[in-house]
């Protein structure tokens, strides 16, 4: 399954939200109806895995939070790597109204599709958004990928890897974590989301001290259900692991 084909229920959830009543709202995104069209079989697929729309939820206000914390402490600079068919450049308003710059890094077919459905809805990406194409799993293109955008470089940043980590080995999940390492100046910060069943968290943790970062203390998915969906978190949810790393 491509990442394209799984970027099409992610939408379909964050599309649901805008219909929940307003209290209940963990965020709003106007425009994930463009891509909310994944086919029967993948819908099917991922609606029998277990705590699937909870999680995406979960993890999507906890990385808009991640920004909006980012943002108030100066950062004007945002990367999005597997940035898929999100929209925060578009949905966040804080983002446009502190003037930072969103670079959007997933394959070129994705971000092309991305564009294409956005312009056929008459949606134009504002000046500050910068798509940079690049396959992940190729040596050396997630940095001609931020070189060619001109990402920042040793300045303080917002690097969002949501639904990405578990597209990756420990060798391109090293290999993430130093280039980024060498861009990212002092006060950035890093969040990530995955799943324990098929990364170690040690292991993640390590790969990313060694290119520099530090953990931080990020919060769990039960502790966010508590918080945002006011319920007790279902067994096994523990599952699903939240990152966070600073400079």
């Amino acid at each position: 399954m491509t990442p394209m084909q799984t970027a099409a229920p992610i939408a379909g959830v964050r599309a649901a939200e805008g219909a929940r009543p307003e209290s209940q709202r963990l965020f709003v995104d106007p425009y994930a109806h463009l891509f909310a069209d994944a086919a029967p079989e993948v819908t099917q697929l991922f609606q029998s895995i277990p705590f699937f729309e909870e999680h995406i939820r979960l993890r999507t206000r906890f990385m808009d939070d991640a920004i909006r914390r980012s943002l108030r402490a100066g950062t004007r600079d945002i990367v999005l790597i597997g940035a898929g068919f999100d929209c925060r450049a578009l949905r966040m308003p804080e983002i446009a109204a502190a003037g930072a710059r969103v670079i959007e890094v997933d394959h070129h077919d994705q971000l092309a599709e991305k564009r294409r459905r956005l312009e056929a809805a008459s949606v134009s990406l504002p000046a500050y958004v910068v798509h940079a194409p690049a396959d992940l799993r190729i040596a050396g293109a997630l940095e001609a990928a931020l070189a060619a955008a001109g990402a920042p470089s040793n300045v303080r940043a917002a690097w969002v890897c949501e639904g990405l980590f578990g597209y990756l080995s420990y060798d391109d999940l090293r290999a993430l974590a130093a280039t980024v390492g060498g861009a990212a100046g002092p006060g950035s910060l890093l969040v990530a989301n995955y799943n324990r069943s098929s990364l170690r968290p040690e292991l993640v943790s390590e790969a990313f001290a060694a290119a520099g970062w530090r953990d931080e203390p990020a919060p769990t998915f039960d502790e966010l259900h508590r918080t945002h969906l006011r319920s007790e978190p279902p067994a096994g949810s523990d599952a699903f692991m939240l990152f966070e790393a600073s400079r």
